[in-house]
This record gives structure tokens, sequence and C-alpha cells, in this order.
């Protein structure tokens, strides 16, 4: 079992300045659910995987499983550790995003909140997304 509160903590040794969780959903045929960024947003155009920043003191994968919640109208999913992977977030300071898997039956309903569309892709056919979330998404194969 992971200890989340050991990898926080070597992150902030590590001069982490921001913890972000993030789920990559599978659906039954094996594609990974992406959000794009809205136009007028950082990276505006660019997929990712749902998730966002932990509020103080949460737990990896409470955080990781509110954002999907928040972001995608997905709850109630048994998540997974998956990766941990690292960038400088949009304010120039390091960040890292700690990832889990989810799985749900093929047409599973997504809601929007924060992003301008949804795709199911297959992983050796992904759209435009950033270098940690490839990274994420390569520790899938």
């Amino acid at each position: 079992m992971t200890d989340f509160r050991e990898l926080v903590r070597q992150a902030r040794d590590e001069g982490i300045a921001e913890l972000l969780g993030g789920v990559v959903v599978r659906d039954g045929s094996g594609r990974i659910l992406l959000v794009r960024r809205s136009p007028e947003d950082y990276l505006g155009g660019w997929w990712e995987i749902p998730g966002g920043s932990l509020e103080p003191g949460e737990h990896p994968r409470d955080g990781a499983a509110r954002e999907l919640a928040e972001e995608t109208g997905l709850t109630g999913l048994a998540l997974a550790y998956l990766h941990a992977a690292d960038f400088t977030g949009r304010t120039g300071l390091r960040a890292r995003q700690f990832a889990f898997t989810a799985a749900v039956p093929d047409g599973a309903p997504v809601t929007l909140t924060e992003h301008d569309a949804h795709r199911w892709a297959r992983p050796d056919d992904l759209p435009e997304v950033s270098g940690h979330h490839r990274e994420i998404l390569a520790r899938l194969r």
C-alpha cells in the first residue's frame, strides 16, 4: 500500500509547491477519458485527464476523486494509484500530480463543468496533451 503522507512530505522536501490529483478513466473498450481546456484558460485547447489542485491536508486519492466528480460528474469509482509526474505550473512553480486509474462501462455519461469538450481516446491515438499527462498515460502500457 502506498504511503501518501510520505509521498507528500517527500514532494515538499523536493521543493514541490503545488500538489494535484488526477484520474485516468478507462472505459470497457480501453479508451481513456480526456477533457479539453477552454480556449481562454491556461494551455487552452489542450487535452488532459480530469484533475486539479489538492486542498490543504487533502489525501491525493480524495482530491483526485473530488476533482473527477467536479469536472465530469463521475462519482463512486474505485481509484488505484498509477504514477506521479512533475511539471512547471502556470505560476512557474514546480507541481506534482498524483494520478490514479478508474474504470467505467462504455457509454458512461460525462457532465462537464470546467472544460469545453471531452473525448474517449485510444492510448495509441492521443490528441495534444502536455508532457506530464503524456508521462502519466505512458504508464498504462
